[in-house]
């Protein structure tokens, strides 16, 4: 409602990727090289072993950015120069810590023309909330929002030439079920902070994502600690590839929708958080969600929830836990 519309141009662009050495933030990475001639590419993650594994595979698979004589394929984010011919670009951060973001990585992005920032960082490990430890719900915080909300700050008040910040929450802060006490939340809070952004800065472009599940390493891992229940919960889900899910991002950004999802479950578990609602997004049929949410939170949510309850009092009930009397 509040994010000013602008067209997504992706040449002639200063890109940094948060969680570019895999999966999506990957993906993104070697995207926005392949499709254009002269847009740099940062990316960002805490392991400098994985940020040098992600570059060489990149330049492996794009074989033009050898090409060029007169410049190195990939280098660090401190050689960075306006009229350098290199492309690609790597900086491992603790984007969690404030030390970190503040004494590492804002110094260096002061004087780097940043146009756009995609923050991908982020992951999950689905248990049960007793089976956490103490050690794995503070990385929940740190990668699913901690991440972003640093950083966000740091370009917002400091970095004046980007215009375009795009987010990444998850299906499930619409629909957060048992299984992912470390991860709704965090991603639930990532969309309320980008709801109060686009408020206080008008002027930028602020893109929320929703992804459902794609092909990844986080997801195969995702899948070894996830709890029955959630899996019973969840149904079945075919996993989109990771290239697919990076076009269909990209081509909703073209599009000029804030707002994204990748599947149609997505699509419509959106609808049900602007029915009834306080929320007006930027997403593809807005209107349809808008009226579908409205209609299934008065008759078909309820129904759904009946279901859901009683699937998970009969997981209660095989697994011995007492209810609350």
């Amino acid at each position: 409602m509040f994010s000013r519309s602008h067209n997504f141009e992706i040449e002639n662009q200063v890109i940094l990727i948060t969680g570019g050495s895999q999966g999506l933030g990957l993906e993104f990475a070697k995207t926005f090289l392949k499709t254009t001639e002269k847009t740099k590419v940062i990316i960002v993650s805490r392991s400098l072993k994985k940020l040098s594994n992600a570059c060489e595979k990149i330049t492996s698979e794009l074989s033009h950015l050898q090409n060029n004589s007169k410049s190195k394929p990939f280098t660090t984010l401190s050689e960075f120069q306006n009229g350098n011919t290199t492309r690609l670009y790597y900086h491992p951060c603790d984007l969690s810590s404030v030390v970190d973001v503040e004494t590492n990585l804002q110094p260096l992005l002061l004087n780097i023309p940043v146009s756009q920032v995609f923050f991908v960082a982020g992951g999950t490990s689905p248990r049960l909330f007793k089976d956490h430890s103490l050690e794995e719900l503070a990385q929940g915080v740190s990668m699913n929002y901690l991440s972003a909300l640093y950083l966000s700050k740091v370009i917002l008040s400091r970095i004046s030439t980007c215009n375009h910040l795009v987010f990444f929450s998850s299906e499930v802060s619409f629909f957060p079920f048992v299984g992912y006490a470390q991860y709704a939340p965090l991603k639930t809070a990532l969309k309320t902070l980008v709801c109060v952004l686009r408020q206080e800065f008008p002027e930028k472009r602020l893109s929320l994502v929703y992804p459902g599940n794609f092909e990844s390493e986080g997801y195969s891992e995702e899948n070894l600690t996830k709890p029955e229940i959630t899996k019973e919960i969840e149904g079945s889900s075919v996993p989109i590839s990771c290239e697919e899910c990076c076009g269909k991002i990209i081509n909703s950004l073209k599009h000029g929708y804030d707002d994204i999802t990748t599947d149609f479950i997505g699509w419509v578990l959106m609808s049900l958080d602007m029915g009834l609602n306080k929320n007006w997004n930027r997403s593809y049929l807005w209107g349809l969600q808008l009226i579908l949410g409205v209609v299934a939170n008065l008759i078909i949510v309820p129904i759904y929830m009946v279901f859901v309850n009683y699937q998970i009092r009969s997981w209660l009930k095989k697994t011995g836990t007492k209810k609350r009397a």
